[in-house]
């Protein structure tokens, strides 16, 4: 079983490993930068909401 395993097809290995990268490019990375970015915000905002402004 462990010979069928092994036995794959590079063909279908590079489909594979294609469909993650393009999964990691187009939907992955995008997702976590915008939701950083908007936790940043919201951090920010929180900050200065309970905080005040923070002045120099």
């Amino acid at each position: 079983m462990a010979e069928q395993d092994l036995a794959t097809k590079p063909s279908q290995v590079k489909s594979k490993e294609l469909k993650a990268l393009g999964f990691i490019i187009f939907l992955l990375f995008p997702i976590l930068t915008i939701s950083g970015i908007g936790a940043y915000g919201f951090v920010i905002w929180m900050i200065q909401a309970f905080g005040g402004i923070v002045s120099h």
